[in-house]
């Protein structure tokens, strides 16, 4: 039986041709991450807000949910009820979040004056990343 013995040059190579197929593969795992809660406004205009928020599948586990609006604005009421209320800025936090969609509503004492955004936090499941996207009419 011959036994074939490699040369440097062969192990070399081999390492190489490893090293840089891990390196490939390890860049197409670490893909960027897909965007779990995205979300709309139904209505931002006249005296209610409405910003519809969908969540995929993983759902994060909890949800953090800011609506920015001029300080001047006097909100009546929120459905789901707001965690907190402060001039200019109202703040939900949901927990155990489920995949699916759903509305937060604001209804203001007048008319929306100024503009507005939402902003949604979370970690990824996945990833450990957290999260902050903004949402505009």
């Amino acid at each position: 039986m011959n036994a074939i013995i490699p040369t440097y040059k062969d192990i070399f190579m081999t390492t190489v041709l490893i090293s840089i197929f891990t390196a490939v593969l390890m860049s197409h795992t670490g893909a960027e991450a897909k965007t779990l809660v995205t979300g709309e406004y139904a209505s931002s205009s006249g005296n209610n807000i409405i910003l519809n928020l969908h969540i995929l599948n993983p759902a994060p586990a909890n949800l953090i949910v800011e609506q920015h609006l001029s300080p001047q604005n006097s909100v009546v009421s929120t459905s789901p009820k707001a965690k907190k209320k402060s001039a200019g800025k109202i703040k939900w936090l949901f927990r155990n979040t489920v995949n699916g969609s759903f509305s937060i509503s604001i209804q203001l004492r007048s008319a929306l004056q100024g503009k507005i955004k939402a902003v949604i936090r979370y970690r990824d499941p996945v990833s450990g990343d957290f999260i902050e996207s903004n949402i505009s009419p």
